[in-house]
């Protein structure tokens, strides 16, 4: 079985098999030079897992026996599977609409919020040696964003099991998705209330995906004037690379510097 093959039987395989440029370099060699769509990549892993394990009753009765067999008994367990087989979630972006089919597991943008600029002001740097070109250099600045997978179903039961079912599958996708550039993922969810315009009849919970992503913009696109640049000040920032500082310091001139 080749590479990408074995790849794609893993919780998020198949968006891990479709990055090329980060097998043979770090992940942000490359991520630096685009900008991460993190609720695509949530959506992907999503649909293409419900999709993969709807066809293979056996693969997905090995899901459920591992994640639901210590509290549940095999019985609920083969109701979950015959369940999913027949009526498998649709997967969205944005909120379902009147003609959507439930159950359904729909992924929205509850926030975003740029927190850290590129190494000097917004400046991110250079494509990799070889690739240089007009569009080589670019600016940009991370984006703390944060996403939720809402779980509509008319049964309690259904979706409880389908909120368990869209966590552990993002759970065990997180490489394949840092790998994409999504970054620091965090989880946490809810229950939604009938005050939430839910319908009388529909049950919901919210899986709540947190994360870090870079946005960037080629200078290309973002030409600058020079007669109308002007240096205002110094401009220095410390680099954290996975929450450990780096120890960046000003350099303070001495009386052996004057020597």
């Amino acid at each position: 079985m080749n590479r990408k093959n074995r790849l794609k039987r893993n919780l998020g395989g198949e968006v891990d098999a479709g990055i090329e440029p980060f097998f043979d370099g770090p992940a942000l060699a490359e991520v630096r030079t685009s900008v991460v769509l993190a609720e695509r990549l949530i959506l992907l892993v999503l649909r293409s897992e419900v999709e993969r394990l709807a066809a293979d009753p056996d693969e997905l009765t090995r899901f459920f026996r591992h994640f639901f067999d210590p509290t549940a008994t095999a019985a609920q367990r083969e109701q979950f599977v015959a369940h999913f087989t027949k009526s498998p979630p649709t997967t969205v972006l944005g909120y379902p609409r009147s003609a959507a089919e439930f159950p359904c597991l729909a992924v929205t943008l509850d926030s975003e919020e740029e927190t850290e600029p590129g190494v000097l002001g917004n400046y991110i740097g250079e494509t990799l040696e070889g690739e240089l070109g007009e569009d080589a250099e670019y600016e940009g600045a991370y984006f703390q964003q944060s996403y939720g997978v809402t779980v509509y179903a008319e049964n309690p039961d259904v979706c409880a099991y389908l909120y368990q079912f869209a966590k552990l599958t993002l759970f065990g996708a997180r490489e394949a998705l840092e790998n994409a550039g999504v970054l620091e993922l965090k989880y946490s969810g809810g229950e939604l209330g009938p005050e939430d315009h839910l319908p009388e009849n529909m049950f919901a919970r919210s899986l709540h995906v947190q994360c870090k992503v870079l946005m960037t913009v080629p200078r290309l696109f973002a030409h600058r004037d020079a007669r109308r640049l002007r240096i205002t000040g110094i401009f220095r920032d410390d680099v954290v690379v996975d929450g450990v500082q780096g120890g960046v310091s000003s350099c303070v001139a001495t009386e052996d510097d004057d020597e």
